[in-house]
């Protein structure tokens, strides 16, 4: 096929689609698989059914756990630049779009109303957890949501972000409350991202064996698919992260090559804690330049992860200092303070560096 006839069939392909949609058509965009457009006749926890007519009349059910999101039939524009902003990390330009959405649609269907709170929720907690001062706001939201959603499509995604926040502010009671409901889904992935949260709670309390436990038990779990190799890339950090408490910085830095060979390029969150965790060896080893050169992959690469990236600047803000860069230091150090000014790493700067 030629380069034109290829530009024709997308042009025809792209004109059917727009106009399936202004047709009367929501749009449940999937992971794995191509979105499915029809009429969203049914909701639960673990499941959105679809009803659709091509190729022939028929209702598809979509596990919940595969589902990126949806476009409902209907919804103003502002919902789709708010989920691009959410997904760049713009959290409050996307809570500002959700909102604005929510406004502009005189009468919202109730779907559309229940999933814009939730991205306004979302996007709250997303905040929330590079910026402290705002947990009590995302709580809020989220709790409100679980409350009033209890057989939502975005349930299980609402425990495990109250989970998170939970664990964020040391409330290790609360969070693993949240972690145990998250682990009744009945999808792997999301028991495997309930082993690994407990392991993070365990290492927390300084827990190791119990942390290993945790995270051996989603290693030794076979994989399918990228979404659950995924985790299982992130317990092997996990038992990275006990290795590196123990000192063992050599057995350490084999798994994080390994995590760092295998991560596809576009899974920030994994490369993100997999550079961030080589630099904590290196330091720990004494080798600040390399360190230096893993927490700036971090920087350069990974910012979306806004937590990781918090921890990455105050890492090369002590850093730079250390081997005679004070320039740099001091840039680290100021966008610290500008873009996480409320986070855990930021507070650190007032206290000594040693031991980080």
């Amino acid at each position: 096929m030629t380069n034109r006839s290829l530009s024709c069939v997308l042009l025809v392909s792209t004109f059917f689609a727009a106009a399936f949609n202004a047709w009367g058509a929501d749009s449940v965009n999937r992971k794995r698989e191509r979105p499915v457009s029809g009429e969203v006749s049914a909701i639960s926890k673990t499941e959105v059914s679809v009803k659709v007519t091509a190729p022939k009349a028929d209702t598809i059910k979509v596990p919940a756990n595969e589902i990126v999101g949806i476009e409902w039939n209907g919804e103003p524009p502002e919902c789709k630049v708010a989920r691009s902003d959410e997904n760049g990390g713009r959290y409050q330009k996307a809570i500002d779009g959700y909102q604005a959405a929510l406004k502009s649609s005189k009468t919202p269907s109730a779907n559309l109303k229940a999933d814009l709170e939730f991205g306004i929720a979302r996007a709250t907690a997303k905040m929330a957890l590079a910026d402290g001062s705002k947990s009590d706001e995302a709580l809020k939201k989220l709790e409100d949501f679980r409350k009033n959603q209890s057989d939502h499509y975005r349930y299980y995604d609402c425990v495990n972000l109250i989970g998170q926040l939970h664990a964020a502010r040391n409330d290790f009671v609360k969070a693993k409350l949240s972690f145990d409901a998250l682990g009744k889904a009945p999808w792997k992935d999301y028991q495997m991202a309930a082993k690994i949260a407990s392991g993070r709670l365990a290492l927390a309390e300084n827990k190791l064996d119990e942390a290993a436990t945790e995270y051996e038990a989603v290693i030794d779990m076979p994989a399918d698919g990228a979404v659950e190799e995924s985790q299982r890339q992130e317990a092997v950090l996990g038992k990275s992260r006990v290795m590196i408490i123990q000192k063992k910085f050599d057995d350490a830095l084999k798994l994080l090559k390994e995590v760092i060979d295998k991560a596809p390029a576009d899974d920030a969150k994994v490369n993100a804690e997999a550079f961030l965790r080589q630099g904590d060896c290196l330091r720990e080893q004494g080798n600040d330049t390399d360190a230096v050169l893993s927490y700036l992959l971090v920087d350069v690469l990974f910012s979306s992860e806004r937590t990781m990236h918090a921890e990455a600047l105050y890492r090369l803000a002590i850093l730079w200092d250390k081997i005679g860069n004070k320039p740099r230091a001091d840039e680290a150090r100021e966008r610290l303070k500008s873009e996480y000014e409320n986070s855990e790493w930021a507070k650190q700067l007032k206290a000594p560096a040693a031991g980080g």
